[in-house]
């Protein structure tokens, strides 16, 4: 495998950029931090990640529980306990922030190793302003100012000192597939917003034409047409508070239109973000394939086109430790790509060391180039990552990209001999 299985050295600011963000440009897409980080690095970075998980737990908790601390419209001094939690607090979220703008240049070193172009391309990119003027470093700030704000000027029951809340928002980086739901929303932004405003339009011709009609029968209840929309717009959401209902047989009409208009519109989105989600997930999973198959030695050298067309072919496929892969005279109907960990070849009689497959080499392409069943029983000595290809794609493939073929035959080659 061309991946370097040393583990790497780390100066401080990507020591840094790992504990903050879980991630690292230079590590292998290939193989599990466990297997590149030393363990004092990874328990860094869980300790890390769990005070700043807890400092907003905490202080968003004590602010809406108004734990120790005055509530709106209750004046009265914090207390000194409080006082010092969010002290504490307040000091994760500042080192939290200028860290984060210290070590931003790292998630963007795709130039050499050559330093003078290296700050050359730091200094052309603004990668620290980046991060500042971005959603989640202006919460970072929102959430240190409010809380300074607060700690600062003893004013806990005014609205600057609420603004904290919005530190639930760094949470985004430390729950899995969180920012799946923003991305899916930007994908499909266009979708939503013509539905939206679809909504809003039905909302106000409807509105004006139960004015028109309600109007003279209850002057005080849809006495103008802003007051109108707020019916049209509870109507259409099904939520029906029942504060202004239509009197008028016209009007009923209109109101049993609106609530069935509402409810096809509001079917929509949901359909929209369920397709989002799928076609993200299948993008996600494709692009994760590709990452790994063009970091294994079988792929080096192949054209980025044949990389993509066989991503889309795999599948992965995570089996968990001493467990059986594939069995001795079993169909041979797919072939295997070792991601990340070890299986061993169990043939008979046994041989004096045993046979084992580790990540970046493949098996079964005997059966499928030879047309024969599985010759041995293979399983996994640890909880292992493949890359399944089925037997259609393989003869797919084989026959659109042969030079991809004459690596697979070489190495049946070389095992048989």
């Amino acid at each position: 495998m061309s991946t370097n299985r040393s583990m790497p050295y780390l100066n401080i600011e990507q020591l840094v950029f790992y504990c903050l963000h879980g991630s690292l440009p230079i590590l292998s897409p290939v193989l599990a931090h466990a297997r590149q980080l030393s363990k004092k690095i990874i328990l860094t970075r869980i300790l890390t990640s769990s005070a700043i998980v807890l400092a907003v737990l905490v202080t968003v908790g004590m602010r809406i529980l108004d734990l120790g601390i005055p509530g709106q419209g209750v004046e009265g001094p914090i207390e000194p306990l409080a006082q010092l939690i969010l002290g504490i607090c307040l000091l994760v979220f500042v080192v939290d922030y200028f860290a984060r703008i210290w070590v931003a240049t790292e998630a963007h070193l795709d130039t050499s190793d050559d330093q003078t172009e290296l700050k050359a391309d730091i200094a052309s990119h603004h990668y620290r302003l980046e991060y500042a003027s971005s959603f989640l470093g202006v919460v970072d700030l929102l959430s240190i100012a409010s809380l300074a704000y607060a700690l600062i000027s003893s004013d806990f029951i005014t609205w600057p000192s609420f603004v904290i809340v919005l530190a639930l928002f760094k949470l985004g980086r430390y729950i899995p597939g969180l920012d799946l739901v923003g991305c899916v929303i930007k994908n499909e932004r266009q979708t939503l917003s013509a539905m939206l405003l679809t909504l809003g339009i039905l909302v106000v011709v409807l509105a004006t034409a139960l004015y028109l009609i309600e109007n003279p029968g209850q002057p005080e209840m849809f006495k103008s047409i802003p007051h109108s929309m707020w019916w049209g717009i509870v109507t259409m959401t099904t939520v029906g508070y029942g504060d202004m209902a239509p009197i008028s047989w016209l009007g009923r009409i209109i109101g049993a239109t609106a609530m069935l208009i509402g409810i096809g519109m509001l079917a929509m989105p949901a359909g929209i973000l369920s397709n989002g989600f799928a076609k993200e997930m299948e993008r996600r999973e494709q692009l994760r394939a590709w990452l790994i198959i063009s970091h294994l030695e079988l792929f080096a050298g192949l054209e980025s086109g044949c990389i993509a067309d066989i991503a889309n072919c795999l599948k992965t496929q995570i089996v968990p430790a001493r467990s059986a892969v594939v069995k001795k005279n079993a169909i041979a109907d797919s072939m295997f790509f070792i991601v990340d960990g070890e299986v061993e070849v169990e043939l008979k009689p046994k041989p004096p060391q045993p046979v084992r497959l580790r990540s970046g080499e493949i098996f079964g392409e005997a059966g499928l180039l030879d047309n024969k069943r599985r010759n041995a029983t293979i399983r996994t000595l640890k909880t292992t990552r493949f890359l399944v290809l089925e037997l259609r794609d393989f003869h797919r493939i084989a026959n659109e990209h042969p030079e991809l073929m004459d690596r697979i035959r070489a190495i049946d080659q070389e095992r048989k001999s």
